[in-house]
């Protein structure tokens, strides 16, 4: 009996020694993930406190005026943006072929291009392109400034199945239906330019030629008095 407890207490040392670092490390990694989302917390929690409104609502916003603008001047600018891509489609037809009818066509839309592309059109045109990099240059910011911690939450079956998707790069560590930086800004671009195209464009044009008819109208009355 005596060897036999002997016997009992080696293996159970044996077992608790194979099992104490196993705990051990679970405790670390514990404390460790603890720490890293208590970090993520305050992070967070510091780069909201920065905006206004939610940073979510805020870049959303942010892309939804760019793309206003951009529809805008794409408005007054299209016609010599067509006029310049069909020049340059003639230019490479007739490299190859000798028609003078396209020849003929080419030396009307160059004559065409020089008179509608006054000196306030290229500003405008210009004006179009700085606003695309200002969307990239304030899309960058955004994502180095939120990027690593949960922009915001929503509830799991509000993202199912696209939850790894919305977390990216981060779908092993953040929890299911928190949502990253980068999707979040792709997703607001996309969403905006629809939008605009849609429906915030249209109406900004409307209203635009809505005001200008009732300033004529106030001019031309204030004339004939």
């Amino acid at each position: 009996d005596k060897t036999k407890n002997e016997e009992d207490r080696k293996h159970t040392n044996i077992m608790f020694f194979r099992i104490l670092p196993s705990l051990f490390y679970s405790y670390v990694s514990s404390l460790s993930q603890q720490q890293q989302l208590s970090q993520q917390q305050q992070q967070q929690q510091k780069s909201n406190n920065n905006f206004p409104l939610p940073p979510q609502l805020s870049i959303a916003l942010v892309f939804l005026l760019i793309d206003a603008l951009k529809f805008v001047f794409h408005e007054k600018t299209g016609e010599i943006w067509s006029l310049q891509r069909r020049i340059k489609t003639l230019n490479n037809t007739i490299g190859r072929e000798a028609d003078e009818k396209r020849k003929e066509e080419l030396r009307k839309k160059e004559k065409e291009l020089l008179t509608k592309r006054t000196p306030l059109m290229r500003k405008l045109m210009s004006f179009g392109h700085y606003l695309s990099w200002l969307k990239f240059l304030i899309s960058s910011a955004f994502i180095k400034n939120f990027f690593g911690v949960p922009l915001f939450e929503v509830p799991r079956v509000l993202v199912w199945p696209l939850g790894r998707f919305l977390a990216f790069p981060h779908g092993n560590t953040f929890e299911f239906g928190q949502i990253a930086v980068i999707p979040w800004v792709c997703l607001s671009s996309v969403c905006s330019v629809q939008l605009t195209n849609v429906l915030l464009g249209p109406f900004i044009l409307m209203c635009c030629s809505s005001s200008l008819v009732v300033f004529g109208r106030r001019r031309r009355r204030d004339l004939t008095l």
